[in-house]
């Protein structure tokens, strides 16, 4: 029960960061739109939904332990790729993107900066908690 536990914690938290990381790319495409559209009602739940495939992609391929360098750099490699398949399905079927050079390019663009906010947000928070750990440990061990 307790690997479930820590999958669901795992799942949520990358859901979070993920789904607020497509959020922000929706709003600034729809911001530079050049009709100046606003987000549809649909598309909040389109971005809920992306957001959770996203999510469960992420959890699978990042709950891997104890990896050497290379596998490390394989799997990053593979997800990266699953997470862009993923939102090119979505976005063919969600109607954000067409199937030419551009739509693929910008796609793949939107994907790389979600990517890289994710793991920042999530670099920062650890690199936090680490902190406050050893806060505590130089804390208790002073005596």
């Amino acid at each position: 029960m307790n690997k479930i536990m820590i999958k669901l914690q795992e799942f949520i938290k990358w859901f979070v960061f993920i789904t607020t990381g497509i959020l922000i790319v929706c709003a600034v495409c729809f911001s530079l739109s050049p009709e100046g559209k606003v987000i549809p009602g649909i598309t909040l739940w389109e971005i809920l939904l992306s957001g959770l495939l996203t999510s469960a992609i992420t959890t699978f391929f990042l709950s891997r332990e104890a990896l050497d360098k290379w596998s490390v750099i394989v799997v990053f490699i593979l997800h990266y790729i699953f997470l862009d398949m993923a939102m090119f399905a979505c976005g063919v079927w969600f109607g954000w993107m067409s199937l030419d050079f551009t739509g693929v390019f910008s796609m793949s663009l939107s994907v790389a900066g979600v990517y890289l906010f994710t793991f920042a947000v999530n670099y920062f928070l650890d690199v936090q908690q680490a902190d406050a750990i050893n806060r505590k440990l130089k804390e208790k061990y002073k005596e």
